[in-house]
């Protein structure tokens, strides 16, 4: 893809091969950990990793050793990796589980809570939640249910295949014990570890788990937005220069795609709302009809309105040149500087450029925003977009071509792809559309549907 005419040709990002960031490792977060005094992993790699290693196991065996295969589709640009994913579902659950074991293992009428129990929370369970939450946990759980989805590279040993969570969980208390002493709590390490285990298993927290990976993961609804999420990752963090001091990273987005009605490029430009019109989300099995803004307020809440608000005013520009004679190319600007009444601390400027069967948005925007940003402009452009085969639906996704870094800009071509579906087996009302595509690989809508803006 080349750069715009003022800005030099430069080497693809293919040529590079290893990242010069880490994801930084979550914090233990919950009410069980305020007072804990151990702020580091104690256990040797070979017992920590009998731990992430078990839970693996344990997890694949409740979803029947099911693997994430809607996420294996071929040789990709860059590589899907979902290792950002599985670390916010471990940190959820970790979270989770501490708030749960600080419940049950809470003694009635104690105050303050009995030695035991003291030593419980500032030994073995902090450890635990420690271990479950770092970036080699993510990695083991991939592996298990999606090998080759992890780019990240094994640092403890694998040396504890065939030790169950109990057995790992024993490991973890009989270590404690001999290693720390004083800080032990009381009673048998194997009658400690027993209960930890009954309690785990028998929670809410680890079902929780277990059921957000099956919906998260084991369905189609979610891969292109976490693909999409993967690629700016991969993009931003790949650069051969150092990231902003500020943090505002400036990205160049080219979707090439011919969008459905008014926006298709064969008539007039119309002042359209983009809003208004119809998008279909999901699969030809299973699909929501909504409008574009009830579905991108709910997911991109934060930033999905102000991009919707800047396409429609480069609609109206476009209108407006086309009446007046002028090429139909539709130009909008924002700048945080100047909108007071929008704020949103992650972006900074917006510019968007509509051309014939071209949709062209540079933002400058700090990467959790750029992520969201670049997720809610994929599916836009598949909802939107026109099936190419006539007289029948297709399910529509949207992929990086390729990319090119300047010296304080990322160029990033995407184009989109269709898959036709002649015996469209879904309901009623999507047998009878013609020309639209449907946008695969987001969420369905739904009032309940979490955002998919992470927070920074």
């Amino acid at each position: 893809m080349p750069p715009p005419p003022s800005f030099p040709d430069l080497g693809t990002s293919q040529e590079l091969h290893s990242s010069p960031y880490e994801p930084s490792q979550p914090s233990l977060s919950s009410s069980a950990s305020t007072g804990a005094k151990v702020v580091e992993v104690q256990p040797p790699p070979q017992i920590a990793g009998s731990l992430v290693t078990a839970l693996a196991t344990f997890v694949a065996d409740q979803l029947g050793n099911e693997l994430f295969t809607h996420y294996y589709q071929g040789e990709q640009k860059p590589p899907t990796s979902l290792d950002r994913v599985v670390d916010r579902l471990l940190s959820e659950f970790t979270k989770k589980l501490g708030e749960e074991l600080h419940r049950v293992y809470q003694e009635p009428g104690a105050e303050p809570p009995s030695p035991r129990v003291t030593l419980l929370f500032e030994g073995p369970i902090p450890q635990l939640m420690l271990v479950l939450n770092g970036p080699e946990a993510a990695k083991c759980m991939i592996d298990k249910l999606g090998p080759g989805l992890s780019q990240r590279k094994a640092s403890w040993p694998a040396v504890s295949a065939g030790v169950d969570l109990a057995q790992a969980l024993q490991l973890l208390c009989h270590y404690w014990h001999r290693e720390k002493p004083s800080q032990s709590p009381p009673g048998s390490p194997d009658d400690i570890a027993q209960d930890l285990h009954r309690k785990i298993v028998q929670g809410t927290a680890l079902g929780e788990f277990t059921a957000a990976i099956l919906r998260l993961l084991m369905t189609p609804h979610y891969v292109q937005a976490h693909a999409s999420e993967s690629a700016m990752w991969h993009i931003i963090t790949m650069r051969p220069s150092p990231p902003p001091a500020d943090g505002y990273h400036i990205l160049d987005l080219m979707f090439r795609c011919q969008l459905f009605g008014p926006l298709d490029g064969t008539a007039p430009p119309q002042p359209v709302e983009v809003g208004s019109l119809p998008a279909v989300t999901g699969t030809a099995e299973e699909c929501v009809d909504t409008t574009v803004t009830k579905y991108t307020e709910q997911v991109w809440p934060r930033n999905g309105p102000l991009i919707l608000r800047c396409l429609n005013e480069a609609i109206r520009n476009a209108a407006t040149s086309y009446r007046h004679g002028k090429p139909t190319s539709g130009l909008a600007v924002w700048d945080a500087s100047g909108d007071s009444a929008s704020p949103n601390p992650g972006i900074r400027l917006i510019h968007v450029e509509l051309g014939d069967a071209v949709t062209r948005l540079a933002l400058s925007s700090r990467p959790h925003h750029l992520v969201a940003v670049f997720q809610q402009m994929c599916w836009l452009c598949a909802a939107l977009s026109t099936s190419p085969f006539p007289g029948a639906l297709s399910e529509c996704t949207c992929s990086v071509s390729d990319w090119k870094y300047a010296k304080d800009s990322t160029y990033i071509n995407c184009h989109l792809e269709h898959q036709p579906v002649p015996d469209c087996p879904g309901p009623s009302w999507l047998r009878q559309r013609e020309g639209p595509a449907i946008a695969r690989g987001f969420p369905l809508y739904s009032s309940a549907l979490t955002p998919l803006e992470c927070h920074e």
